[in-house]
């Protein structure tokens, strides 16, 4: 009687799992990461704090391009190359607005450090 009543619950356990779609080993889930959300106009976004107002006097023509620095202490420099000197770095998932493109340098205004300056394009999503 306790083997058939043994039975009895394996089988019933194994329908519950059945009919309630359980898996028994499902694989790890990815959630591929998401980059900075828009911020509206007059806005900037920066790390840690979100979308920050825009320094006082700063105009932004409407069909600026924007790019996301996607390297930690990418270097600002004076001019597009190695050999020029460096006025500041900026942090991965700053925003910078694109002026212009030289080779692999790109011409940017870093909103978050008041300064213009050019960075590897390879650096910039």
């Amino acid at each position: 009687m306790k083997a058939v009543r043994g039975s009895w619950l394996w089988l019933g356990l194994a329908t519950l799992l059945a009919v309630s779609g359980c898996t028994i080993a499902a694989g790890p889930a990815y959630y591929p990461p998401a980059g900075p959300p828009p911020c509206p106009a007059g806005y900037y976004w920066s790390p840690g704090y979100g979308c920050m107002p825009l320094p006082v006097g700063v105009v932004v023509p409407p069909d600026a391009v924007y790019a996301v620095v996607s390297t930690n202490g990418l270097s600002l420099r004076s001019c597009p190359g190695t050999k020029c000197g460096i006025i500041n770095s900026l942090n991965a998932g700053e925003q910078v607005q694109v002026l212009g493109h030289e080779g692999g340098w790109t011409h940017v205004w870093a909103f978050t450090r008041g300064q213009e300056g050019w960075v590897g394009s390879k650096h910039l999503d």
